[in-house]
């Protein structure tokens, strides 16, 4: 990354598809590089919080207050919803909708959305239901989950609690106000834990997720990803150059240049892929569905915005942004931060060509 002063404006790009499977979990907020001055600019990119992924399933913030909440049922018992909406009929008159699906069609259904809440009538002592669990959290980790049982079984009520459901309810304990509130409560402790999170997860510079939460996400990727035996590609990017920019300009232009870096690799990548930055100029990307052309477009892709950020951005420097890159089928991987560290040997190779004066 070269110190230059030229000027000029930021060309946005249309994001390919996403994946056709899911939307999924927390979504990444783009920096919007609009045509403002470069305090204002600034400030925007600064104020924008990271998601990564708009919570699949959950409905945007703000209209969980002024709409019925929706409340999905997940049974194999067909009578299951008829008998909840009954209880919140008489309880909580005109608050909820109560949809239900069979848990095969489960995770088709949160896929398209519009989910506020999830109650899982299904007994735990059987495999199936915390296989199912397991299985729809990881899709939707923005959406609350309860669990309903006709036992009062405190040991299985304190493994859904530990696997993270919001609650264990017991038919029999239950009342229309009581499972209402129940309902309610988990939505609100559930936004609480979310926020939470995005403090311990996201990196407050960029937006994007940090290295902690790039790994955990990651990690709930990968187990999702073995039961289809996708190929998961890594992706390892460095900010080449940024101590020179650091001293030469200042760290507040270091720090623009880290922002600018965070912007175009969103811009390379699809809403559903995974970014973060895991470290001083350091980044990684995690893509799943990867086809054996993905390294090759991917990388093509990027130098093409670097090339047009740098003739059109104005900015005191020039970005240069080193890529490494490594693919595995999900179904043998051992961990995500195994095939990370491939990715950052290949980003080192790919830093040694650059330093290597061409014949």
């Amino acid at each position: 990354m070269i110190a230059r002063g030229e000027h000029h404006t930021t060309e946005r790009r249309l994001l390919p598809p996403r994946r056709g499977d899911m939307d999924r979990r927390i979504a990444e907020r783009r920096l919007e590089l609009i045509e403002l001055d470069e305090d204002r600019r600034t400030q925007a990119e600064r104020r924008q919080p990271s998601d990564r992924r708009r919570p699949i399933g959950r409905r945007q913030e703000g209209s969980v207050h002024h709409d019925k909440l929706v409340l999905l049922v997940v049974s194999d018992q067909d009578n299951e919803a008829r008998a909840v909406r009954e209880l919140l009929e008489g309880g909580a008159p005109d608050r909820f909708v109560v949809a239900a699906v069979a848990p095969p069609a489960a995770l088709a259904r949160l896929a398209r959305g519009g989910v506020d809440v999830v109650l899982l009538a299904m007994p735990l002592s059987a495999r199936r239901g915390f296989a199912t669990f397991t299985e729809l959290r990881a899709l939707a980790p923005g959406v609350p989950f309860l669990f309903l049982s006709d036992a009062d079984d405190e040991r299985h009520g304190l493994e859904a609690v530990r696997a993270g459901a919001q609650d264990f309810l017991v038919r029999g304990d239950l009342d229309g106000e009581h499972l209402a509130r129940a309902l309610r409560h988990a939505i609100e402790r559930h936004r609480l834990h979310a926020a939470l999170l995005d403090l311990a997860l996201v990196d407050e510079l960029t937006g994007l997720y940090n290295r902690r939460g790039f790994l955990n996400l990651a990690t709930r990727d990968l187990r999702v990803a073995r039961r289809s035996d996708e190929t998961l590609l890594v992706s390892f990017a460095d900010l080449d150059d940024l101590k020179q920019v650091n001293d030469s300009a200042g760290h507040a232009v270091g720090d623009r240049a880290l922002r600018d870096t965070a912007a175009l690799l969103r811009q390379t990548f699809r809403e559903s892929d995974l970014v973060a930055r895991i470290g001083g100029d350091e980044y990684a990307v995690l893509v799943r569905h990867a086809g054996p052309e993905s390294a090759g477009v991917l990388a093509e892709r990027l130098k093409r915005h670097v090339r047009d950020f740098n003739r059109r951005a104005g900015r005191p420097y020039q970005l240069s942004i080193s890529l490494g890159f490594a693919a595995h089928k999900a179904s043998t991987l051992g961990s995500v931060a195994g095939l990370l560290d491939r990715a950052d040997q290949a980003l080192y190779r790919d830093k040694r060509r650059k330093q290597t004066p061409s014949s």
